[in-house]
Parts: C-alpha cells; structure tokens; sequence
C-alpha cells in the first residue's frame, strides 16, 4: 500500500487512460505483463516530453479485466514505475477491443518552469488559445507519438496557475433526478454533458475548460453512440479520456455515467 501523494496544484500533468494499442490503431496481442508494459512505454515519452519520468508519478490508475494477474505483473513493473505514487486497482469487465486487458491513468507533477522541447507538438486548449502551460492549460504530445489519432482526445494536458474543478460521477438525470433517456445510450450523453455544462458555467467556464473525462459504461457496444456525442459536445484539443465497462451503475436504468475535471486559468479568475 502506498501512502498520500501530495503534490502543487500548479504543473499537474493528466495522462490519458492508455490501453495496448499501436500506431495504426490495432491491439498489442500479448498477456497482462506484455501490454501493461507496452502502455508504460507509451506514458514514459509523454512524461519525457513534459521533462520528467516516471519518479514524478502522483497517481497511477489500473482498470483490468485480470485483476487476479496484477500482483505478479506489479512486481515485474514497480521497478520502472516505482512505489511513491497513489494507486487504484479496479476490476473492470471490458475494454475497447477484444484481447485489452488493461488501461493505465497517469497524474504526474511537473515544475512549471519546464518546457516542451522542439520535438513536441503541443497545441492551446480551446478556450484559452493562446495560453502556454505557465498561465493555462496546454494539450501535449511527443513528435514520436503524433501519428497516433488523438482527434477524439488529447495525450495529455499539462496545466498551469488556476483552479481545478473536480465534477463528481454525474448520470443521466433531470433537474427533478428522474432518469433521462431510457435505453438510449445518446440520449443519456447528452443529458449528461448538459449537466456538466451547466455546473462548468455557474463555475465561471465551459465544457472547453474540462481536462479529463472518465466514461463508465454498462455495455461496450454502446461506445459508438457515447463516443458520438461527446465528439459534438468537445472541440479539440479533447479532454483526456479513460472508458471502461463497468457491471453496474448507481440506478440500474443507467446506460453510463461521466466524471470529469476541469481547469480554469487564473488569469480568468
């Protein structure tokens, strides 16, 4: 067990939840070792693009569908991760694809004064377009990584001076709590994300001001219609993003459920 990790609100890094897939978007066949060290390899150049490794590791998130795996994995890994970061296990049902049996989720802290280098390939968040990492919140990838489709969401978003917000897991629910959307996985999504909206707006931003975004799902197969409504709702650069299917939700007419965090620049503030 690892202890709190307390780190500075300002420099946080979100890595987006990573499964084992490769450039041309294809499963990296393999066992829960193989592929929970090939999406560690993925996270170690998005932190080096940030300037740090894996020692500046706050918090380390594991879904799996073979949780009964994962001691014996850890111990093969916890050299290269190290045991100073807070981590989650979770036992999840599915991912996307048919042989993923791992995502990982990454909060590191990074010092503000550390820069991209020209290798990478970074790019404003939408509502604060001209703001670098010391003043907001900029979406960041390594050049050795900017094949990769990250259209739907960012790698991750390297965040400044200003407030994090923390949505809690919102479901697809009125104003009077009375489910919204039955047996439409669409339906619930908008309903969610106008929700999320609302709070984002009576917090003084946006939906643009979301940088991570946890999708928990009841039914994979569902995914397309989530995923389509959540491309209307978001511009790029989207937030960073973990989906799982998960057994249950908190009222069994539920379909998915979000939870989210956001960013507001101080200079907005």
């Amino acid at each position: 067990m690892t202890n709190a990790v307390r780190v500075p609100s300002q420099g946080l890094l979100e890595i987006s939840g990573l499964a084992a897939y490769d450039e041309h978007g294809h499963e990296v066949p393999g066992d829960l070792l193989v592929q929970t060290r090939y999406v560690l390899g993925l996270m170690e150049q998005i932190l080096g693009e940030a300037g740090v490794g894996f020692a500046s590791v706050a918090r380390l998130s594991v879904f799996t569908t073979a949780i009964a795996d994962w001691p014996a994995v850890w111990r093969e890994v916890k050299s290269t991760v190290g045991t100073s970061a807070a981590m989650t296990v979770v036992e999840i049902s599915s991912l996307t694809g048919k042989a993923g049996m791992v995502e990982l989720e990454i909060t590191a802290s990074v010092p503000v004064s550390t820069e991209g280098t020209d290798d990478s390939k970074e790019v404003g968040m939408a509502s604060s377009a001209h703001s670098r990492a010391k003043d907001g919140a900029v979406a960041i990838v390594p050049q050795s990584l900017a094949n990769r489709d990250w259209s739907f969401h960012a790698a991750a978003f390297l965040m400044g001076q200003g407030d994090l917000i923390f949505l809690p897991g919102i479901g697809p629910v009125d104003n009077d709590g009375k489910t919204v959307g039955r047996g439409d996985a669409g339906a619930q999504t908008r309903q969610i994300i106008s929700t999320i909206d609302a709070i984002m707006r009576e917090a003084g931003g946006s939906l643009d001001d979301i940088v991570r975004m946890r999708v928990f799902a009841t039914d994979m197969a569902k995914r397309p219609a989530i995923n389509a409504e959540r491309a209307k709702a978001f511009r790029e650069p989207r937030p960073v993003s973990t989906f799982v299917q998960v057994s249950g939700l908190e009222d069994p007419d539920w379909l998915v459920a979000f939870e989210a965090t956001a960013f507001i620049p101080k200079h907005r503030n």
